[in-house]
């Protein structure tokens, strides 16, 4: 069984795209596709993959942010929850991933760490 490259190059991505569409997607009949379906299916499965990858980046970004300790609003002490999935709107579509949540119980609001950087 052949391993998958370690550090695929863009060529080698888009062979993957390649043969998704062809053998998996909407290219099975690629002979009789025209340039508009052959790019409509491009841009479908290239945003597809670009969500992923938002969405393996925004979880990364949530595991590095610095931990909230103290509410913003009122600065006493955070209590923390139980990570949560959220979504977000990008130029590509919906974007989830899973992040960290903290309560302040006297403003009765949760804070996400990451949301400084992930707001639009």
């Amino acid at each position: 069984m052949e391993s998958a490259p370690i550090n695929p190059s863009a060529q080698e991505i888009a062979d993957l795209v390649v043969a998704r569409l062809v053998n998996e997607g909407g290219l099975a009949n690629l002979a009789g596709a025209n340039l508009m379906t052959i790019e409509e299916q491009t841009i479908e499965e290239v945003d597809r993959v670009t969500r992923l990858v938002m969405s393996g980046l925004l979880t990364k970004q949530c595991h590095e942010a610095e931990p909230v300790t103290a509410c913003p609003r009122c600065d006493k002490q955070l209590i923390p929850k139980k990570p949560q999935h959220r979504a977000l709107q990008s130029r590509r579509g919906q974007v989830d991933f899973k992040t960290d949540v903290f309560h302040c119980e006297a403003c009765r609001l949760d804070f996400f760490p990451s949301d400084e950087n992930t707001s639009v």
